[in-house]
């Protein structure tokens, strides 16, 4: 017997001896029969024979005529469909299908939850809303419809985003900073905010909310602890900080920035390469603070505004016929608060245009105040010195220079408090708001020319001026070469950032000489990645690159993850203040019993997620299943509604006459 006609003989017994797996494993499941196709009975028992011939090759031939006759018939083609259609799991996609059905109900309850979190409303709306769904024709499912489940849910979200969020920038070994500043609920618990900067993707870098930490004390070392713990606890290893911790910006408190102990001391202490920067916004205050204390007669100015501030904050009588005195004289009354205090330069350039644009409307409500018969002989009294005050050519002189040198440092303060400025663009804009000031000394600026003028008429706004010899006006000169010197002390010193901030220069153009060398900033380029930790070898390459460019507008690849670095680093810490803002919203006086955690997921939602119409639920409903039930599921206590008050009826069915 050949080695042929073996294997034949192997394969034709297997066959007819073991029966047609695929089709048998069909019949047995009913597809078969349900299609009135039915398999013979010795096919399926296993008892194919062949001729009753002596013969080899006739029995041979009589199998393979069986054979080629069952894979031709009907019921093994079927059998074949059917074992190819179970290989393409199509009952997995329908139970794929069902389970997207049954989402879709746990799917609006979470853009509901959602909804709340973008739209600072308390988690007791929740259950109404989803009763004004239902009413709508809305499926809501059975469950999730209390306060208690959407708080839940929003914090499973809040986690989800958070986790992934660390884990692209972890597994991208994105380079990233932190900014920190600590503040007081209405709860009065000691909190912090907690926010970094780091390039998504191929983007440029963004800020981002991390969390919200309550603390226990306000010392150094228990901030250090539990900034640590927060970033260990969102996903960051020590490791990971190590190699792409990069920059720490905070206020200029001494907790934070203490020669000695300070948080931005121990910091470094455990990340040696970490750069720690004072927040430019707060160090503008601080030089005009300083130029305040130098220049004795900003006090009286400063104490007459905070008088009228006093005046029509505390009084709703005084505020309500100010604006009655604004209508008549056609003038817009802008809020007057207080000036040169702890805010920043933009809220009191806001007072000190208010005053200017509601001067007319002030002088009118001081007069007619002062006439008054109804009120008493002191405050009669009072109103009559604050308008001798206010209708002085010197007040008003005061007032318009004042006016120019605010809303120059205003724009200078918003222009930092871009989410987008870098260090190197804030050199630069500082760098030009100095020489602003410089002006001012020689040539007035445009209120101030105003106000001169007036002093010459005696007319400022249709009020008739007085000159009043108790009053001493402010020194233009002195206080200007004041505000500038404090700037260049407290925005431009070099010794507080060492060389970091000269080598940044490398890339500003206009510092270069008019032929660079080829080698041009090797040094600096070498300095920015130890800090960094780059690869020196691609930063060089680039840098050569920047060098033959012509082009000043593109950037070479090779240069991009020195420039992502640099651009990663915050130069102001309004960003914390945003989210205080927002931490207000939230925590309201009728919301202070919300947990700090609460607080801390509905910020993260509201800061870093999607807007209601670009959510999507469906990631973070297939982590939910995992550990919660859904919104269709019956094994849980439906939530019981408010009984309605039904001492009404009879008015109600009024209404449907």
């Amino acid at each position: 017997m050949t080695f042929r006609v073996l294997c034949i003989y192997i394969s034709l017994f297997f066959v007819l001896y073991t029966g047609c797996t695929i089709c048998i494993a069909a019949n047995a499941l009913g597809p078969l029969k349900e299609k009135g196709v039915c398999l013979s009975h010795e096919w399926c028992t296993y008892n194919i024979e062949s001729s009753v011939t002596e013969s080899r090759v006739t029995q041979l031939s009589s199998l393979r005529m069986k054979i080629k006759k069952h894979v031709d018939s009907k019921a093994h083609i079927l059998a074949v469909q059917i074992n190819q259609d179970m290989n393409k799991e199509v009952l997995k996609k329908r139970f794929t299908v069902v389970d997207s059905a049954v989402d879709k109900e746990t799917e609006a309850v979470f853009r509901t939850a959602y909804y709340l979190a973008k739209s600072n409303r308390p988690f007791s709306d929740h259950e109404q809303l989803i009763q004004l769904q239902k009413q709508n024709g809305v499926n809501m499912g059975l469950i999730l419809h209390s306060r208690f489940s959407s708080t839940a849910i929003i914090n499973h979200i809040a986690c989800e985003m958070r986790r992934k969020v660390v884990k692209h920038l972890v597994d991208n070994s994105c380079k990233l900073s932190v900014v920190i500043d600590e503040s007081t609920t209405l709860g009065k618990e000691s909190v912090m905010v907690v926010h970094m900067k780091a390039a998504v993707g191929s983007g440029e870098p963004i800020f981002m909310f991390l969390d919200l930490i309550e603390l226990k004390g306000q010392t150094s070392d228990i901030i250090v602890a539990a900034l640590c713990d927060c970033l260990k606890s969102a996903g960051f290893s020590d490791a990971y900080l190590q190699e792409n911790l990069i920059a720490f910006v905070s206020d200029g408190a001494s907790v934070m920035l203490g020669r000695l102990s300070g948080v931005a001391t121990q910091l470094r202490f455990r990340y040696p390469n970490l750069f720690t920067w004072h927040c430019l916004n707060h160090r503008l205050e601080l030089a005009v603070s300083d130029a305040v204390r130098d220049v004795v007669n900003v006090f009286h100015f400063k104490a007459f505004l905070d008088s009228i501030y006093c005046l029509y904050s505390q009084s709703s009588k005084n505020n309500r016929e100010l604006r009655a005195a604004s209508t008549e004289l056609e003038s817009q009354i802008l809020k007057i608060g207080r000036v040169l205090d702890m805010r920043w330069v933009a809220s009191s350039f806001r007072t000190v245009r208010a005053v200017w644009v509601s001067f007319a409307a002030l002088a009118l409500h001081f007069k007619t105040a002062s006439e008054d018969n109804s009120r008493d002989g002191v405050e009669r009294k009072k109103y009559s010195g604050l308008l001798a005050r206010l209708i002085s050519v010197e007040f008003a002189c005061d007032l318009g220079l004042m006016y120019d040198v605010l809303q120059e440092l205003s724009n200078l303060s918003q222009e930092l408090q871009n989410r987008s400025m870098t260090i190197p663009r804030s050199v630069i804009l500082i760098s030009r708001s100095i020489r602003v000031l410089q002006t001012f000394k020689e040539i007035p600026g445009e209120k101030l020319e105003e106000a001169l003028l007036a002093k010459e008429s005696f007319v400022l706004q249709g009020v008739v001026l007085k000159s009043n010899p108790k009053i001493r006006s402010l020194h233009r000169g002195q206080f200007l070469q004041s505000l500038i010197d404090n700037m260049n002390l407290r925005l431009c010193d070099e010794s507080s950032t060492g060389s970091f901030v000269k080598d940044l220069d490398i890339f500003d153009r206009s510092k270069w000489p008019e032929n660079p060398s080829i080698r041009h900033g090797e040094q600096e380029i070498r300095s920015l990645c130890r800090r960094f930790r780059l690869d020196l070898d691609q930063a060089l390459r680039g840098m050569r690159d920047y060098i033959d460019d012509t082009d000043r507008d593109v950037e070479p690849p090779n240069l991009r993850p020195i420039l992502t670095c640099i651009r990663s680093i915050p130069c102001s810490s309004s960003e914390c203040e945003r989210g205080f803002s927002l931490m207000n919203n939230i925590d309201t006086d009728l919301r202070t019993s919300l947990l700090v955690t609460n607080i801390a997921s509905l910020m993260f939602v509201n800061i870093n997620g999607p807007p209601l119409e670009l959510f999507v639920s469906a990631p973070f409903i297939q982590s939910w299943k995992q550990q919660h039930r859904l919104a269709t599921d019956t094994r849980s206590r439906k939530c019981s509604t408010k009984p309605v008050d039904d001492t009404r009826q009879r008015l109600w069915d009024v209404y449907k006459q």
